[in-house]
């Protein structure tokens, strides 16, 4: 990416997902409550791309009538087909890496992912797939507490 883009003369963005980071709409109370965490959807993620790339187009001398493409990987690759999705007349294209933005009734059953994730930690050791179970159990009861 970063040679790509030096041939091509291009900017590279790296934008920041609300709620991560430094990007607290709420400050120290953005995840106090459900009431702050509301602002906390794809959607809204999506929504804020947005603007930042008209704040770009609009401000960056040049900007303005040059292409857009979205990137990423995972999560950040299903934000990027779904910007291509919702807003296909701002960015060209969008590459999605390893990105399951499709979920098909039927075609895999609920949890199979989870069983066979533990059936591999069966396979690492005795007591492994126990040790996660538990650990689950004591992140649910520590965030529970005041202090979690």
């Amino acid at each position: 990416m970063w040679d790509v883009a030096e041939e091509l003369k291009a900017m590279l963005v790296f934008a920041e997902h609300r709620y991560y980071g430094e990007s607290l709409p709420f400050g120290d109370n953005s995840f106090k409550d459900s009431r702050h965490l509301n602002f906390l959807t794809s959607e809204q993620a999506l929504a804020d791309f947005a603007e930042l790339i008209k704040h770009l187009k609009r401000t960056i001398p040049g900007a303005e009538n040059q292409p857009v493409i979205a990137i990423g990987g995972s999560y950040g690759g299903m934000l990027a087909a779904w910007f291509r999705m919702k807003y296909p007349h701002m960015v060209v294209g969008a590459l999605a890496a390893s990105a399951p933005i499709w979920q098909f009734e039927d075609l895999v059953p609920c949890g199979v992912f989870m069983k066979i994730v533990t059936t591999d930690f069966r396979k690492s050791g005795p007591h492994c797939s126990e040790s996660i179970r538990r650990s689950w159990e004591a992140i649910n009861r520590l965030s529970n507490t005041g202090s979690g």
